[in-house]
């Protein structure tokens, strides 16, 4: 039985129509465990959960799968209704939504306009990614930090959640456009893509980063947190 519940920390305050969802992966089983949990999604996420050979990856697709679910039905849609684009991305009629998983956490958002979101656990940064990838703004920025790794993260997942609100995913290479670091703010510097807003945020030592077409904000009141 799936059911939510608001919690004070980290969240996305609505603009518009906007809405984030969590889910923890360590608070359920796996699904090859307890096989009641792929009840949960449909036939062929459930075929998609099953062909992982980790237990860890088995429960972020079933998470991922939940949290399109929820956002489907929330806006009368299903699973029937998806469409896919040229690079893979689930689309839906009337509602945008992107899904991330990393570390210990499924997320997903759901927007009324473009929109794309990224986590990642923040650990030991491949630093050497930056060098090779990032423009020099973006390499400052990380070369300048007291920890190194978040200030990596961080831009890591605003590009990434970049990437998949433009639909392009990674076929859009991390050297086309800069993420420019203002204060505590980023913004969109050079790219050959649409503009956009962003916006990051950390909890429970990961880093979570969203892009929007439109303007938003963070809010700590109302995180939609999906528990199993």
């Amino acid at each position: 039985m799936l059911t939510e519940k608001t919690i004070s920390g980290w969240n996305l305050q609505i603009t518009d129509m906007l809405k984030l969802y969590r889910i923890n992966i360590n608070h359920f089983k796996d699904p090859l465990e307890d096989k009641r949990l792929l009840q949960l999604v449909d036939d062929s996420r459930r075929q998609k959960v099953l062909r992982y050979l980790m237990p860890e990856d088995r429960k972020r697709s079933l998470g991922a799968g939940i949290i399109i679910r929820k956002i489907l039905n929330e806006n009368g849609l299903c699973e029937d209704c998806l469409k896919y684009s040229e690079n893979g991305k689930p689309v839906a009629d009337n509602v945008f939504f992107n899904i991330s998983h990393g570390g210990d956490y499924v997320v997903g958002v759901a927007s009324d306009c473009e929109i794309g979101c990224d986590i990642e656990k923040n650990g030991n940064a491949p630093l050497e990614v930056a060098e090779r990838y990032f423009y020099l703004s973006e390499l400052e920025y990380i070369r300048s930090a007291a920890d190194k790794s978040r200030a990596f993260f961080t831009l890591w997942t605003l590009k990434e959640s970049y990437m998949k609100m433009t639909g392009r995913g990674m076929s859009l290479p991390l050297d086309s456009f800069e993420v420019v670091p203002q204060g505590e703010e980023f913004l969109l510097g050079k790219s050959v893509e649409k503009g956009c807003f962003f916006k990051t945020a950390e909890f429970d030592s990961h880093i979570v980063s969203v892009s929007r077409e439109l303007p938003f904000t963070f809010d700590p009141t109302d995180f939609h947190e999906i528990l199993l």
